[in-house]
C-alpha cells in the first residue's frame, strides 16, 4: 500500500495550480464590481460617480470574488506543509498579496 509521500507532493502541485485560478477569478471580479454597480443604476465608466455605499458594496463583492483562490491555495498548501513541504504555503502568499494588490487599486480611488 502507499504510505503518503506522494500526497505531499500532490498538494504541493494543487497549491501551485491554484494559482491559475487567479486570471478567471480577476475577470469575474471586473464583470461583479461594474455589474453590482450597473444593476444598483449607475452609470459605468462615466465622471458622475456612484454614492460611497454603492461603491463600496461593489469593491466588496469584486474583492470576494478576487480572493476565491485564497482557499485551494491555503487548504493544499497547508495540507502539503504538515507532511513535510516547507515551501507549500508560498502560493497562498503570492495569492494574498495580489488580493491585497487589488484591493488597494480598488478602494483607494473612491476618495477621489
Amino acid at each position: 500500500m502507499g504510505n503518503g509521500a506522494g500526497n505531499a507532493g500532490h498538494a504541493t502541485l494543487a497549491a501551485w495550480l491554484s494559482l491559475l485560478l487567479v486570471i478567471p477569478c480577476l475577470f469575474l471580479a471586473f464583470l461583479v464590481g461594474e455589474g453590482t454597480i450597473s444593476a444598483l443604476g449607475y452609470p459605468v465608466g462615466e465622471p458622475a460617480a456612484a454614492p460611497l455605499w454603492a461603491a463600496l458594496s461593489a469593491t466588496g463583492l469584486a474583492v470576494l470574488v478576487f480572493a476565491i483562490p485564497l482557499l485551494p491555495a491555503w487548504h493544499y498548501g497547508r495540507v502539503a506543509r504538515t507532511q513535510g513541504a516547507r515551501t507549500a504555503i508560498v502560493p497562498f502568499v503570492v495569492v494574498a498579496v495580489l488580493v491585497t494588490w487589488f484591493l488597494v487599486i480598488n478602494v483607494f480611488p473612491l476618495g477621489q
